[in-house]
């Protein structure tokens, strides 16, 4: 957890709790003498005129940056948001004047208000062409859900005081326990209200950046859809009590329509086009490849495919494993392709050649990616993997197998025969067809491209491979890379001594080249970054890169 990111959660903790403790009738009243309406009230206009004046803050550091206005952000649309929660309270005391638990149901109610616009958010977002609302409606989101959260637990400590007051007056020769069990075990419209409690606050304290990157984007998604189960029992909680009237009936009615038709305008609607947008699925953040990322250090223009996995979403900071594409029209046609798995098999503890056969025939050249499609719980999403080698309509893949990512845990699932879509061929990485000598540098599963270039290479004659690993074990394709013609090899290994191969990292600084030598890198950032700061310094211009 980021130093920015305790210093936020600092920051917001005791608006929160002001507002979690504090009586509403003192903001009612604007009473600013009091001690917890004017932290509100001081909140409030700090945040107001921190997003005012942003754009002018000298701040350096893009993610300290990005952290400062998110907070900003969650605390100004908080406090705006509490502001017709309280009136509402009010209204609703007037409502039922002549009843009894005034505030307790006021606070109910609102609540219910709170979690009903929570769940709208998201399928409301299916009519909304416009971003920057968008981006409004997703960012306060996450605010409804914790006031709506934060108003329940006000319900909640306001029934159990009044509650338990009432009965050790009228019985005081009650023992604590036996309170509990009568309130909060036997009756129905407690014990729903209990366990609609302990989803919400489940739901509650796991609404920050901090969980989303603990429990992982999956994860995380699984445990807010417990919003689903919880807002049923809350429903029934409510009829338990007696308490369903119009109000209830119609917020419910607003919410299977705005779902309902939500779901029929997506229902039709197919996900196969190519896009150039990214939605992260945790937070909803839109990645848009035309506008890119400038605070982030992404100009306008940069591919996803390009950004590394790395790299973590600026709202929430999940990578980028879980982004999916976003797709807002149906201007585009895109023709995918099936694939069969005809074999699987690892060349490392977590290097995997994979080999498809597909239904027609691609046009390939040395270098390039091709998109596989995968579906899980969470739907279809793509990754990209370099060809290792390719005849007619069968292709191999060279993939780096992750115990945590996504795509690397369904990998582990697949079986011969068993079938996949393609979205194409891509990459502008490609072997140049011409008689200069030529040096290949790679590492990991950048192999794959650089093996495809090296064996499909009938131009040169002068050729060169500088492979890094860090052990022995991690080397493959070792014996296929000796049948290639016309290339010499050279094997560097970090972590161990071992006879035939040099030990370190890749070191081409010793080595004379041509100047009109091709140089073709593949692998790691921090490697592919080094070679060519080397090779650029001595005057080679024809240097060729890929990094992820």
């Amino acid at each position: 957890m980021k130093t920015s990111e305790i210093v936020s959660a600092i920051f917001t903790l005791p608006l929160l709790f002001v507002i979690t403790v504090v009586n509403t009738e003192h903001i009612f009243q604007n009473n600013f003498f009091q001690i917890y309406a004017l932290i509100f009230i001081i909140y409030l206009i700090v945040s107001a005129l921190g997003l005012l004046f942003f754009k002018h803050f000298r701040i350096t550091n893009v993610y300290t940056k990005k952290e400062l206005r998110s907070t900003l952000q969650f605390i100004f649309y908080t406090c705006i948001l509490v502001l017709p929660g309280i009136r509402m309270t009010h209204y609703f005391i007037l409502w039922t004047l002549g009843g009894t638990g005034l505030y307790l149901r006021a606070y109910g109610k609102v609540a219910f208000v709170y979690l009903v616009l929570a769940l709208s958010v998201s399928p409301f977002l299916t009519f909304i062409p416009n971003k920057k609302i968008s981006e409004v409606l997703i960012s306060m989101r996450k605010v409804l859900w914790i006031l709506s959260f934060i108003f329940f637990l006000k319900h909640g400590l306001e029934y159990f005081s009044m509650e338990y007051l009432f009965t050790i007056k009228h019985s005081p020769a009650i023992t604590y326990g036996n309170y509990l069990r009568q309130n909060f075990l036997i009756r129905r419209d407690a014990s729903t209200g209990v366990i609609a409690g302990v989803l919400l606050f489940i739901l509650g304290i796991t609404s920050n950046n901090f969980s989303m990157k603990v429990l992982n984007g999956s994860v995380w998604k699984k445990v807010q859809s417990l919003v689903y189960p919880a807002f049923l029992i809350v429903a029934i909680h409510v009829a338990f009590s007696s308490r369903f009237d119009m109000f209830y009936v119609a917020l419910t009615l607003w919410l299977v329509f705005i779902r309902t038709s939500s779901y029929l305008a997506n229902k039709d609607k197919p996900k196969d086009w190519p896009t150039t947008k990214y939605i992260c699925i945790p937070c909803g953040y839109i990645y848009d490849e035309a506008v890119g990322d400038p605070d982030g250090g992404l100009e306008p223009g940069t591919k996803f495919e390009d950004i590394p996995d790395s790299r973590v979403c600026p709202i929430c900071g999940v990578t980028k494993l879980s982004f999916e594409p976003y797709y807002e029209t149906q201007n585009s046609v895109f023709t995918w392709y099936m694939a069969e798995i005809i074999n699987y098999l690892m060349l490392t503890k977590d290097v995997l050649e994979l080999t498809l056969k597909l239904n027609s025939k691609l046009s390939i050249l040395p270098g390039q990616y091709i998109q596989p499609i995968l579906k899980d719980f969470d739907g279809e999403f793509t990754r990209s993997y370099s060809i290792v080698a390719h005849t007619d309509n069968t292709i191999k893949l060279g993939i780096k197998i992750s115990d945590t990512g996504r795509w690397g845990r369904l990998l582990k699932t697949l079986k011969i025969w068993d079938q996949m879509k393609i979205k194409g061929i891509y990459w502008s990485f490609v072997l140049k067809k011409t008689a200069n000598p030529k040096v290949f540098i790679g590492t990991g599963t950048g192999l794959s491209p650089l093996f495809n270039m090296m064996a499909s290479n009938t131009y040169s004659v002068d050729n060169t491979l500088f492979f890094w690993a860090a052990t022995q074990a991690d080397l493959f394709y070792v014996e296929q890379l000796k049948q290639i013609k016309n290339l010499k090899t050279e094997f560097f290994i970090s972590k161990e001594e071992v006879k035939s191969y040099h030990y370190g990292r890749i070191d081409t600084s010793k080595y004379e080249f041509p100047m009109n030598t091709e140089f073709y890198l593949c692998g790691n950032p921090p490697m592919v970054a080094e070679q060519m700061k080397q090779l650029k310094a001595r005057w080679y211009t024809q240097v060729y890169s890929e990094a992820f």
